[in-house]
């Protein structure tokens, strides 16, 4: 048998609605917990002030209800009966319709603890309750406080409890009332108890519009949950303080993939990670064109090296040399799933042309590349590439573009020094970023300043091309995107372009827990922080004087043809 689980309404009475703010809104937000009830089978308390006439047996010194005493003395019970027996402003507001569905009880004090209500409780053997109604910081706080000292678990749902005093009311709901319980909003209590859709529709849009209307001057800001940077975006869009976040719901279900979400009502907020819902879509409509490693091709021109692709086991168009031809084996070679960003987990080397096909999965995609045969190395002898960072933004109009490049860029540097005929990954693959600036990474910081200039003209002709070919395309909203190239320079003067990492891995979660962190690590999330934080003041700049420094670098402007604009 489950715990007796009771709901609490503390002093819903007109008597003191009257002072509150915003009381339509607590009087639905406390209806839809009723339904939730009614649908669990709890026991629904009202606790309710009465006080019998002319004030009996309060005296004109206490600190709550003298005043009301010591008024009533010279007026009387005509003009002075707030709380009083026998008058409308005293009874507790109850929705009709639970009668016959619920058990519903009222209780009674005369005083300011509830000791009517904690005998109800311990009688009819309650051990969890859920407190909403008034005032946080006077019945509500009591009653927690003494349903704690009883041994009931409590649960005070915060959209739900009110206070005629703002900041006290933050302060009672943020600082004193965990003391005594658990503080959830409505929308975690939803959740627990079979999400929006399990409610009546008439309900459920009460609570959309409860959501909605809540700091209605505030901009929302909704996580479905979707990969990519939407929930770090979303966390400094909070920091603000202009900003709120808007609640989910299921959207649809993939067999495969699961559950997809998007905001509450299928409302359209001013961020979020579905762009479908989304005032401002941080994807680029057309990014599969720099994600993919084979279409890609088709627009890095000069800057990518000799590129060879595999479709179902058979070569699509050119092949690779044969083992004897000149240069063949001179460089390993490199075999990668086109629709992968999975660094070393997703590339095989092989020494020449000759074994390529013996790597493959005929059912994938792949590209293969000879290795750059010069790199520009560290001084002493390790591989390294550039990781270069990029914002690219779209306006609303669909057809004005905007590049910005960072001078944060960061090396990602081999374990080990270089040698074409050594084909371990520490010794050919650069995953993981350097903890050092570039222009400060010793051994390398010579080179800095003349390799960022070439990326960036190399980053502004690519992206350039990809526009102009119509690959990327505008929306009816602004768009814009953070993602990295994948840049190496060679002891020639040259720049190669390997791919794009239209999601790469900034800001990572998983190194939010302590135990994760290290040096590198710390300085990895603050460069990254402090990148988005960035990029974000850029697309959705702050309020005006507020200016946040920036190491993006205008890179270029540009103009697509209006006819590939598409309204999405």
């Amino acid at each position: 048998m489950g715990k007796r689980t009771a709901l609490v309404v503390c002093d819903l009475q007109p008597d003191l609605l009257g002072s509150l703010p915003n009381r339509e809104a607590l009087i639905s937000s406390i209806e839809i917990v009723l339904e939730i009830a009614k649908a669990n089978n709890w026991i629904v308390i009202y606790s309710g002030l009465k006080f019998e006439s002319g004030y009996a047996n309060i005296t004109e010194t206490h600190k709550l209800y003298g005043a009301l005493k010591r008024l009533n003395s010279k007026m009387g019970d005509i003009a002075v009966h707030w709380f009083m027996e026998g008058y409308s402003g005293s009874q507790v507001l109850k929705p009709i319709s639970l009668e016959n569905n619920v058990d519903v009880r009222v209780v009674w004090r005369s005083q300011h603890v509830h000791n009517e209500l904690i005998s109800l409780l311990n009688e009819e053997l309650i051990e969890n309750v859920y407190v909403v109604g008034a005032k946080a910081s006077g019945a509500v706080q009591i009653a927690m406080q003494m349903m704690m000292d009883q041994g009931i678990e409590v649960i005070a749902v915060k959209e739900c409890i009110a206070d005629d005093n703002q900041e006290r009311l933050k302060a009672t709901l943020d600082h004193l009332l965990p003391i005594f319980g658990n503080v959830i909003s409505l929308e975690e209590l939803i959740d627990d108890f079979g999400g929006i859709d399990s409610l009546p529709a008439t309900i459920r849009q009460s609570f959309i519009d409860i959501m909605a209307g809540n700091e209605s001057s505030a901009l929302l800001a909704t996580d479905c949950g979707r990969r990519g940077h939407g929930s770090r975006f979303i966390e400094l869009l909070m920091e603000r303080g202009t900003w709120k976040s808007y609640p989910t719901q299921i959207w649809y279900e993939d067999f495969a993939k699961g559950e997809f979400y998007c905001p509450l009502g299928k409302k359209v907020v001013d961020f979020c990670d579905e762009p479908e819902f989304s005032k401002h879509a941080m994807y680029l409509l057309g990014r599969e064109h720099l994600d993919e490693k084979d279409k890609v091709i088709e627009i890095a021109g000069k800057y990518m090296p000799k590129t060879y692709c595999l479709e179902d086991g058979e070569w699509v168009g050119e092949m690779p040399p044969s083992d004897n031809e000149d240069g063949s084996t001179a460089a390993p070679w490199f075999i990668k799933e086109s629709d992968k960003n999975l660094g070393g987990d997703a590339i095989v080397i092989v020494s020449k042309p000759s074994e390529i096909m013996e790597t493959i999965n005929k059912t994938k995609r792949y590209v293969v590349q000879q290795h750059v045969k010069n790199p520009l190395l560290t001084d002493d002898g390790c591989k390294t590439h550039l990781k270069f960072y990029v914002l690219l933004i779209c306006e609303d109009d669909g057809v004005t573009w905007t590049l910005y490049t960072y001078r944060g860029a960061l090396l990602s540097i081999s374990p080990k020094p270089w040698s074409p005929y050594d084909l371990c990954q520490d010794t050919q693959i650069t995953i993981h970023r350097h903890p050092v600036p570039p222009n400060e990474t010793v051994g390398w910081k010579q080179h800095w300043e003349s390799v960022y200039e070439k990326c960036k003209a190399g980053t502004l002709e690519v992206i350039e091309r990809a526009i102009s070919a119509g690959k990327l395309k505008g929306r009816s909203k602004k768009q814009f995107e953070v993602f990295s190239v994948d840049w190496m320079p060679d002891t020639d003067g040259n720049v190669w372009m390997f791919e794009f990492n239209m999601s790469p891995a900034i800001c990572q979660k998983e190194f939010d827990h302590p135990s994760k962190r290290d040096d590198r690590r710390d300085f990895l999330m603050q460069h990254d922080e402090i990148m988005l934080r960035e990029a974000l003041a850029i697309v959705l700049p702050l309020e005006e004087g507020n200016k946040v420094p920036s190491d993006w670098d205008l890179a270029g402007n540009f103009q697509s043809k209006r006819n590939e604009k598409e309204q999405t």
